[in-house]
């Protein structure tokens, strides 16, 4: 029998997901880019938009990433 996966896991993969991806494209530590997720609220807006944005490619994703960055620090 397959074992299912609840929404809370499909999110905390997709968080894992992301960061792993951005952190590929900067060449740091995951835990850096964790850490800076968190403290820009990055981690919280890819939550809030889960729906949305677990459905879109890796580029669009890391594109929408870098937009809501470019929001939040240059504020």
């Amino acid at each position: 029998m397959a074992e299912s996966i609840n929404l809370d896991e499909m999110k905390a993969e997709f968080l894992s997901f992301c960061i792993e991806t951005y952190k590929m494209k900067l060449g740091v530590s995951g835990a850096k880019v964790a850490e800076y997720f968190d403290e820009t609220g990055t981690l919280d807006f890819l939550l809030e938009h889960y729906d949305l944005l677990h459905t879109i490619g890796k580029e669009q994703l890391l594109a929408e990433i870098e937009r809501f960055l470019s929001k939040r620090v240059n504020k």
